[in-house]
């Protein structure tokens, strides 16, 4: 039986941001408001490559023995749990993510479609609620360009302190490609096509203009690549995506 566990959501589980756009209240709040449509808008948002994408992130994932405890933070509504069977088949799966309606949405994909088994819990990515090397998988889709340099820090020092000696961890999310004229293709494509895309799936475009914002911060994902090589605990390899339109960010602790 599905089961969600409750813990504080608020901004004083992550470190106070420098920059408005990343406070948490705000981030959880656009999350709730965006997840009845989030699935495709996923996909607008990444050029239809979202679900490629998502099994490139797995395919990074150290695949010895099985079950494999696996932690999925920023979870979302469970997009990337069958990537995640697949991968790894019989894995015990705990979803972490603040948005209560996308744990929502996430409770009724894990019972019609996984049986209940994953395990769910609403609360920050950085709560610091997880065991110490208890896991020995962390993987996340698409969550990192929400967070400021020093919630990054904390984030690549989170997955270090969970994860097991060996235990293995991928993150992927869309950036902007460094080829000049691509580049201002993607930034017109996301400033003009995705808000029309979220009127005709009746959404407010606005929320998805935040996307956006959220995007051109990010850039090319340095600031989370050099979050992850700083952490001592871990060892990091990164990859672009599609002439750069995804970064990922894997490896394994030490």
């Amino acid at each position: 039986m599905t089961e969600i566990l409750e813990s504080t959501t608020s901004a004083t589980t992550s470190p106070a941001p420098a920059d408005p756009l990343f406070d948490p209240e705000d981030v959880r709040q656009l999350f709730d408001r965006m997840a009845a449509s989030y699935d495709r808008m996923n996909i607008a948002l990444s050029l239809g490559f979202s679900t490629l994408w998502r099994r490139q992130l797995l395919g990074l994932v150290h695949a010895s023995g099985s079950p494999r405890r696996v932690l999925d933070l920023m979870s979302g509504r469970g997009e990337t749990w069958a990537e995640i069977e697949r991968r790894l088949p019989q894995a015990e799966i705990t979803a972490v993510d603040f948005s209560a309606q996308m744990m929502a949405q996430a409770e009724a994909r894990s019972r019609g479609r996984f049986g209940g088994r994953v395990r769910l819990r609403q609360e920050d990515a950085l709560a610091g609620s997880t065991k110490d090397a208890s896991v020995d998988v962390v993987v996340s889709a698409y969550g990192l360009k929400t967070f400021d340099a020093a919630q990054l820090e904390r984030l690549a020092s989170e997955v270090a302190r969970v994860l097991q000696p060996g235990g293995s961890f991928a993150f992927i999310d869309v950036t902007e490609p460094d080829c000049g004229p691509l580049r201002m293709l993607y930034r017109t494509y996301l400033r003009c096509i995705v808000p029309l895309a979220g009127i005709l799936l009746l959404s407010n475009p606005t929320e998805y203009r935040m996307l956006h914002r959220y995007l051109a911060g990010f850039g090319d994902g340095s600031r989370a690549v050099e979050a992850f090589r700083a952490e001592a605990g871990l060892r990091i390899e990164v990859r672009r995506h599609f002439f750069g339109c995804a970064m990922s960010i894997s490896g394994r602790r030490i």
